[in-house]
């Protein structure tokens, strides 16, 4: 029996000491004809389908519109509405000419219950038309990135003239789940509006997104961000779920009924099952020292920013990182000046750098001796003694050389006068 017991205990030890090997799941297919996965840390692309093919955004169109009014408005901002919220089609919450609601309210009904009049309303108020705000809308859509898209309405109603691509949206759906309130928006479940000026009744919105609310589709992490239809468009669905800190956004455009869900579902289980983020160096950390001058003075040099990569499991410790410093690295140097960059690599290709800062300010005096930031006080006081020094001994080479010559003038006049 105690052999047995003995035997179990080294096979159990055996077996946390194996490796665990990890086979990468082969790429879902979906119905969908277009989608994408995307790290939203990093920006990776994890799996692609017809990534740039313009398609409809439909009512996803709403994201770009929200994170315009997020940047350039407030959300306490009351809003008046024009005549031109009674003229859209679609998803509305029956705004009144005139009436007046805040901006966050509209947020609310825009992105819960996908209220067009209320994006029309939203346009009205940070664009003054909604010719201006497709302007805005096109111009951030550019410094985003997102190229390959062109939007004329703050809604996503049927346009030849409006489309993105899946990688365009994917895109703009990371760049506003960087934003605190976005974020707090298209994850709540439920938002009241209370009566207004010219509606007697509280309004009460619901989330529509499917992941997110008890239904036989809801996912766990589930937290964004936008549904989409039109006859034009069909199902479009940006989601994002995080799960330990890691966030994946997920793009499908063009889909069937509820083949959205499950498609979704397919494309963040591939992204959690089969990859890690890892982080491979913090903001600020010493990565290594820069030599300077003969006498070898270390200074430390830190990482400018964080680096994360998307790795397959059991890949992690694949990635490489090499140091590469610039040549003739000379004082005085200021605190934060380059002086180098940390390269990684996966498998011999190069992934990624990240600058490497000076993290002191370094003097050297006139005798060649270094000093760091921390002694700046010291060094502008050793300076000045320095000035005094020099100043001072260069004077007294000036007096010593004139009693010399002095010296040697005396004795010369002597001698001519006892020759004489």
């Amino acid at each position: 029996m105690k052999n047995f017991l003995l035997s179990f205990l080294v096979f159990i030890l055996l077996i946390n000491y194996i490796p665990h090997v990890y086979a990468i799941e082969e790429k879902p297919q979906i119905v969908g004809p277009t989608a994408v996965l995307m790290d939203f840390t990093t920006g990776q692309v994890l799996y692609d389908k017809n990534m740039h093919q313009r398609m409809f955004p439909a009512s996803t169109t709403k994201i770009l519109t929200a994170i315009i009014a997020l940047e350039k408005g407030n959300l306490s901002d009351i809003v008046t509405a024009n005549d031109d919220v009674t003229k859209i089609d679609g998803n509305a919450m029956y705004l009144v000419p005139g009436e007046q609601l805040s901006l966050e309210q509209l947020l609310y009904a825009m992105l819960l219950e996908s209220a067009n009049d209320a994006a029309v309303a939203i346009a009205d108020h940070i664009g003054s038309s909604i010719e201006g705000f497709a302007d805005l809308m096109n111009k951030k859509a550019k410094e985003i990135g997102a190229n390959d898209s062109h939007f004329v309405n703050p809604n996503g109603l049927p346009n030849e003239n409006h489309y993105a691509t899946p990688y365009d949206m994917a895109l703009i759906a990371r760049y506003a789940m960087n934003n605190e309130t976005f974020r707090k928006i298209v994850s709540t479940m439920h938002y009241q509006i209370p009566p207004t000026n010219k509606f007697n009744k509280p309004r009460d919105l619901w989330i529509s997104n499917k992941l997110i609310k008890p239904t036989s589709f809801h996912y766990d992490g589930a937290d964004g961000v936008k549904t989409g239809y039109t006859v034009a468009a069909n199902q479009v669905f940006v989601g994002s779920a995080t799960r330990n800190g890691h966030r994946l956004i997920s793009v499908i455009m063009g889909d069937e009924g509820a083949n959205i869900w499950s498609d979704t579902i397919k494309l963040l289980n591939y992204g959690f099952n089969n990859y890690n983020l890892v982080k491979l160096v913090d903001k600020g950390t010493i990565v290594t020292y820069a030599e300077i001058g003969k006498v070898k003075f270390k200074l430390p040099l830190v990482s400018k920013d964080a680096f994360y990569y998307e790795v397959p499991k059991g890949e992690e410790n694949s990635i490489k990182s090499k140091v590469e410093l610039n040549n003739d690295i000379n004082a005085p140097i200021k605190k934060g000046t380059i002086l180098g960059f940390l390269k990684y690599t996966l498998d011999g290709k190069e992934i990624g750098s990240v600058q490497l800062l000076a993290n002191e300010t370094v003097y050297k005096n006139s005798i060649g001796t270094y000093y760091n930031e921390s002694k700046t006080n010291v060094v502008k006081d050793h300076n000045k003694i320095m000035t005094y020094i020099e100043f001072f001994s260069g004077l007294l080479v000036v007096l010593l050389a004139a009693l010399l010559w002095r010296k040697k003038k005396i004795k010369a006049k002597s001698k001519y006068i006892f020759t004489k």
